[in-house]
């Protein structure tokens, strides 16, 4: 007959796994949504023109959201570009763009958006839904874009600018600052150390050193 002790540490055990198990499945459950297009779904777009996906995910980890375009069942990755991968701590509302320049009008007939841990890069789960879009292969006038995607441009600029001016004026970390003021003590010293020499040398009549 088990004792009382190993009853209780079996069920403790049991209650541990039963946890780690749970908690693992909250983690890994990630909801999507599409809340806008930009421009609609079904149209034709000029060389380069950005299609807007705003969405929001509904997670209990932090996400990052990847956008690509499928046609027939296969991803469309030649002369084509996307937006970075939106990031969102634990959920919450991103934007994502897509676009293509060929040569030749290139068609998708699904867009797919890939969730993955931030933290460990492992996907989630894949998001999709049907589009009839065409991208033609000349230029056409700047059209007027939907005013939240104005809204999240205007929001993510400073953002860049704060990076870009950050890496064009680069500032000496603290441990450079202590290697500068160790060479000047040194140098210091050194100058010291050769007027006491010379200083020493013109007393006793010999003549200094350089």
């Amino acid at each position: 007959m088990n004792s009382l002790p190993a009853l209780v540490a079996r069920g403790a055990v049991g209650l541990l796994w039963l946890f780690c198990a749970a908690l693992g499945q909250a983690q890994s459950i990630a909801e999507l949504k599409i809340l806008a297009t930009d421009p609609a779904p079904d149209v034709m777009l000029a060389r380069q023109q950005p299609f807007f996906v705003r969405f929001e995910v509904v997670a209990a980890t932090p996400l990052a959201v990847a956008v690509g375009g499928w046609f027939k069942g296969k991803p469309v990755l030649d002369n084509g570009g996307s937006s970075a991968p939106a990031f969102l701590p634990a959920g919450g509302i991103g934007v994502v763009s897509l676009f293509y320049w060929g040569e030749q009008p290139t068609r998708i007939d699904e867009v797919r958006l890939q969730l993955t841990d931030a933290r460990s890069g492992a996907v989630i789960n894949d998001y999709a839904f049907p589009v009839a879009l065409t991208w033609l292969s000349d230029d056409h006038p700047p059209r007027q874009s939907a005013a939240w995607v104005t809204a999240w441009q205007q929001a993510a600029t400073p953002k860049s600018s704060r990076r870009a001016q950050s890496m064009a004026a680069p500032t000496l970390q603290p441990v450079w600052w202590m290697v500068l003021a160790v060479a000047l003590l040194m140098a210091a010293a050194g100058l010291t150390w050769r007027w006491r020499h010379n200083r020493a040398a013109a007393d006793d009549g010999a003549p200094p050193r350089c």
